[in-house]
């Protein structure tokens, strides 16, 4: 990736986070932002824009985060990486589930209530891995998984410390969005990339093997 395309990324992912603060704060926010007047209207939606931005930046150091410890985790456990993502991912939704009831959750209270959230974001991560996985290949399924589950997860610590629904889902689906966008946009980028042309194997390779049969 050039630094053209660089730049492409980080604007367009910081107007994804942008735009999806101000969609949620107009939603979520309609008694306070559309009954003072047209300058507490404007005040309010650049407030949230500029958090949406906040939130865009904080998605784009997890996600380049996450490149780099992938680059990592390939050379050092190899082939048996995917498989160590995935009990990441399980233990992610099992600490989130139980995190959140241990610390929040009152007497008597089912933890049922605080299944719904991570398993929600882990559909949601299966359907991008999905659309991911028909654009590419079979081998971004987990890494896509992980991204957008583990690693928004990781993002979205300061808002769960709260414990406040609304903040959560103030941070969160702006951290969605932005992820998404990211993944669903670097193999764009990259498909001209020699760094991951050379890690694609070659034609010739294969001829060499079906002759050897």
């Amino acid at each position: 990736m050039n630094f053209k395309k660089w730049l492409y990324l980080f604007f367009t992912t910081l107007l994804v986070g942008g735009v999806s603060s101000v969609l949620i704060g107009i939603v979520m926010e309609q008694g306070s932002l559309w009954g003072l007047g047209w300058k507490n209207i404007l005040m309010g939606l650049a407030w949230n824009f500029g958090l949406g931005l906040l939130f865009s930046v904080v998605a784009q150091m997890g996600f380049f985060a996450y490149l780099t410890i992938h680059n990592v985790g390939i050379g050092v456990f190899r082939s048996i990486w995917p498989y160590v993502q995935i009990l990441i991912i399980a233990y992610a939704f099992f600490d989130m589930v139980y995190y959140r009831y241990t610390t929040f959750g009152v007497e008597g209270e089912s933890f049922i209530g605080y299944l719904w959230i991570p398993l929600g974001i882990l559909l949601y991560a299966f359907a991008v891995a999905y659309f991911k996985v028909k654009e590419t290949n079979m081998s971004a399924a987990i890494p896509t998984v992980f991204v957008i589950f583990v690693v928004t997860i990781i993002e979205w610590i300061p808002a769960l410390q709260q414990n406040n629904l609304t903040g959560m889902f103030y941070m969160l689906i702006p951290l969605l969005l932005c992820n998404t966008w990211q993944i669903m946009l670097l193999h764009r980028l990259t498909k001209n990339s020699p760094a991951v042309q050379a890690a694609i194997p070659t034609p010739v390779s294969t001829k060499k093997k079906t002759k050897s049969k």
